[in-house]
């Protein structure tokens, strides 16, 4: 692509970074886009899941891989704790893992520099799993979760929208949960951070 420079280099700075924008915004106007289009899919159930036996940490894992870089840009630490006696789950591994990007995602938009972010999951002692998400950023009182929990609702954070977003992070990861059985639950505290617990219930697991 022009992008990489695969017939010749560019030649000037400015192109490359004019190039580089224009990229960004194509992303960015595609995930728009899908979180959208999945929304309305989840809402008239038309989503069909390809459910498959997973390894959660690895889903875990590669989620925070892709996230990391956005993390470091902005001196934010992600810590991950998975116990290791979690079986295998049984769910749609790509919708699975969108659900913890949203969240990640979300958790390092309203995270300030030097916050930190932790990803713990663990078996609980009914056999479903729980995953949780909890940043030390601006948190929300409880209007402003029932904003964030409603499609479209975007809680202004007055972090100058570092990363822009369509809002749906949280309605959609919910509705992606429910699919699958599941739930999604937000604590926050104004000022004290948020954390987001997923639950997968025991009838997928192992």
């Amino acid at each position: 692509s022009m992008k990489d420079e695969t017939f010749g280099p560019i030649g000037n700075d400015k192109y490359s970074e004019y190039l580089d924008d224009i990229h960004f915004s194509g992303e960015h106007l595609l995930e728009l886009i899908n979180d959208i289009l999945d929304v309305s899919a989840i809402e008239a159930n038309a989503l069909e899941l390809h459910e498959e036996n997973v390894n959660l940490s690895q889903i875990v894992d590669a989620s925070i891989r892709i996230i990391k870089p956005r993390a470091d840009t902005g001196q934010i630490t992600i810590i991950s704790s998975i116990n290791q006696e979690i079986p295998l789950i049984f769910v749609d591994e790509r919708r699975v893992k969108q659900a913890f990007l949203n969240l990640l995602s979300n958790a390092v938009k309203f995270t300030q520099e030097g916050g930190e972010i932790s990803l713990d999951a663990c078996l609980n002692d009914d056999g479903s799993v729980y995953v949780s998400v909890t940043d030390t950023g601006i948190g929300m009182d409880e209007d402003e979760v029932s904003m964030a929990l409603s499609a479209f609702g975007q809680v202004d954070s007055g972090l100058d929208r570092k990363h822009e977003g369509t809002g749906l992070g949280l309605p959609l990861t919910k509705g992606l949960m429910e699919l699958h059985g599941g739930t999604l639950e937000v604590k926050s505290t104004k000022g004290h951070g948020t954390t987001v617990t997923l639950i997968f219930p025991k009838e997928r697991v192992g």
